[in-house]
């Protein structure tokens, strides 16, 4: 069973299951890029419209994986708007553009989806130059979605999570509930927010309401984290917070670009240049969390 993530032949055992996009149960990116920074590939692939998987090539990947230590220093976190990440892969397959490099499902099955050499287009940035200096994970999760009265893409009269005996959980379709690897698994919040359970905080100008990301998806994500700063050094184990405060901005920063370490979509993109405005990984999000594991460690 693998426990590694790859760049460029470089492994790194994270000591989690990572599903490769070479498994028969992985999921390979429909739409990946070449980095304008790295030179061990065809020129041509950069910013192109999807091409065939063997046109994929790294020419050294010794001098690859250089390039790619040298370039690459965000590691930006997504909530995917989706059930599970089997969904989420649906929707990238439909676009001409979307991809990302890892997906997170509910129950904690860590999917790479191509070598991290390669650029996927999920969060480019107010300075449309994010993807070129990041590697991405879209973290199964509703967002607003699984509310009834916010929900655009998936309407329903009740909301998504309900209450049981055990707290709080979220209602699959059986479609997605059995793509999960770890099945049965029943999605219970890691935090719940009074008796509503839902979070509830403002994001770039939009009032978020979600609920909070599994206990799983946490403990995975912590793992995958470490897992990159081994890999690719210039990602450190830290996150966004106000040294004065100790809290944990949520909205754009104002040096997003020059920011090294661990970050959201709603860091690096507000629509002030004209992009969507982004707010994941949301209001729920505990950047407490990971700001305390990766004191510990370092």
């Amino acid at each position: 069973m693998n426990e590694n993530i790859i760049a460029c032949d470089q492994k790194v055992d994270i000591g989690t299951r990572v599903v490769l996009w070479t498994e028969k149960k992985g999921f390979e990116c429909p739409n990946k890029r070449g980095r304008l920074a790295c030179s061990q590939h065809d020129p041509s692939l950069n910013d192109a419209p999807s091409q065939i998987h063997k046109n994929y090539e790294i020419k050294n990947s010794r001098s690859a994986y250089l390039d790619l230590i040298k370039n690459v220093y965000q590691f930006v976190l997504h909530y995917d708007v989706c059930y599970t990440s089997y969904h989420c892969h649906q929707l990238m397959m439909e676009s001409s553009f979307k991809g990302s490099h890892f997906y997170l499902d509910l129950d904690g099955t860590l999917f790479q989806t191509c070598d991290l050499y390669w650029k996927t287009n999920t969060a480019p940035a107010d300075d449309k130059k994010g993807n070129e200096r990041a590697v991405h994970v879209e973290i199964a999760n509703l967002s607003w979605e699984a509310l009834a009265k916010h929900s655009e893409y998936f309407p329903s009269k009740k909301d998504k999570y309900k209450r049981t005996r055990k707290g709080w959980q979220l209602t699959l379709p059986k479609e997605y509930s059995s793509k999960i690897l770890k099945n049965p698994f029943k999605p219970i919040p890691s935090r719940v927010f009074g008796n509503r359970g839902y979070f509830s905080k403002e994001i770039n100008g939009k009032m978020v309401r979600m609920w909070d990301f599994t206990e799983e998806q946490y403990e995975v994500l912590i793992k995958l984290s470490f897992g990159l700063n081994k890999l690719l050094p210039k990602i450190k184990l830290k996150v966004p917070i106000n040294k004065e405060t100790g809290k944990h901005p949520l909205n754009r920063l104002k040096n997003y670009s020059r920011f090294a370490g661990v970050l959201g979509h709603s860091h690096v993109q507000d629509g002030s240049t004209g992009l969507e405005c982004k707010y994941d990984p949301g209001s729920a999000f505990n950047w407490s969390r990971l700001n305390r594991a990766f004191s510990k460690k370092t």
